[in-house]
C-alpha cells in the first residue's frame, strides 16, 4: 500500500476507535479531541505525500511556476498590510513613518499569511476533491478509487483548517506584539536629531506631516511616545 492511503487507513482507524470512545466514554472530551486530531492529521499526512509530487511537478513547468510565485507575491502584500495596521494600532501613528517596524512585523506575519492563503487554495482544492469523488461514486466506479479521493479530500480539509488556525492565532494574539514594536520602532525608526532646531539633546524624535514631531522615551522598561507640534 503506497504510504499516502497507509496515513489514511491510520486516520479512519483514529476515527472508528473515536466512535467507539464517544458511544462508550461519553464523557472524555479530552480524549475525543485528541482522536480526533490524530485522525485529521493521519488525513493531512496522507495528502501531504500524495500531492508533494504533483507540487514538484508543477514548478519544473515555467507555467506552473509562475502559478506559485502569484500567490508569493500576494502573500508578501498581505504581510505588509497586516505588518501596517498593527504598528499603526501599536503606536497610534501613520505606520508609512515608521519603516523598519513596518518590515519588522511583515517579517514575523509571513508564515501567517501563507497560512491564510493556503487555507483558501486548499480548500477550494477539498472542494473539488469532494464533488469529484461523489460523481466517481454515481458512476459506480470501484469503491476503492472514491474512498482515495474521500481520503485526499479529508486531508486537505485537514490542512485548510490547520492553516487557518495559525491566521487566526496570529490575529487574535496581535495586541501582545505591541510592545515588540515600540521597542523596534524606538531604536530602527526614532533618531536622534540634536542638531535640529527645537529639538533636544537626548531626545530621540520622528518628523510627521503638518508640522507634527512624535518623541520616544524608555520609561520603567517599556517605550513611551509623546506626539507635540514641531516649534523652532
Amino acid at each position: 500500500m503506497h504510504p499516502a492511503y497507509q496515513a489514511h487507513l491510520a486516520g479512519l482507524i483514529f476515527i472508528a476507535i473515536l466512535a467507539l470512545g464517544v458511544f462508550v466514554f461519553p464523557a472524555s472530551k479530552g480524549t475525543h479531541q485528541g482522536l480526533l486530531f490524530l485522525a485529521s492529521l493521519a488525513f493531512a499526512i496522507g495528502f501531504s505525500i500524495w500531492s508533494w509530487p504533483k507540487v514538484k511537478e508543477v514548478w519544473r513547468h515555467p507555467i506552473g511556476r509562475a502559478l506559485i510565485i502569484i500567490p508569493h507575491l500576494f502573500v508578501l502584500l498581505l504581510a505588509v498590510t497586516i505588518a501596517k495596521n498593527v504598528v499603526a494600532s501599536a503606536l497610534g501613528l501613520p505606520p508609512q513613518d515608521f519603516d523598519v517596524s513596518v518590515n519588522f512585523i511583515a517579517l514575523l506575519f509571513y508564515i501567517p499569511a501563507w497560512s491564510i492563503v493556503v487555507s483558501i487554495l486548499v480548500g477550494i482544492f477539498a472542494f473539488l476533491l469532494y464533488v469529484i469523488a461523489l460523481f466517481v461514486g454515481v458512476f459506480r466506479h470501484p469503491f476503492k478509487e472514491t474512498a482515495k479521493l474521500f481520503g485526499h479530500a479529508a486531508g486537505a480539509l485537514a490542512i485548510c483548517i490547520y492553516s487557518s488556525s495559525v491566521f487566526d492565532f496570529a490575529n487574535n494574539n496581535e495586541k501582545s506584539l505591541h510592545p515588540l514594536v515600540r521597542w523596534v520602532a524606538f531604536f530602527g525608526d526614532f533618531q536622534s536629531a540634536d542638531a535640529y532646531p527645537g529639538i533636544g539633546a537626548a531626545e530621540r524624535i520622528r518628523l510627521h506631516e503638518n508640522g507634527v514631531i512624535s518623541v520616544a522615551t524608555a520609561e520603567n522598561n517599556t517605550v513611551v511616545i509623546r506626539v507635540r507640534k514641531y516649534e523652532q
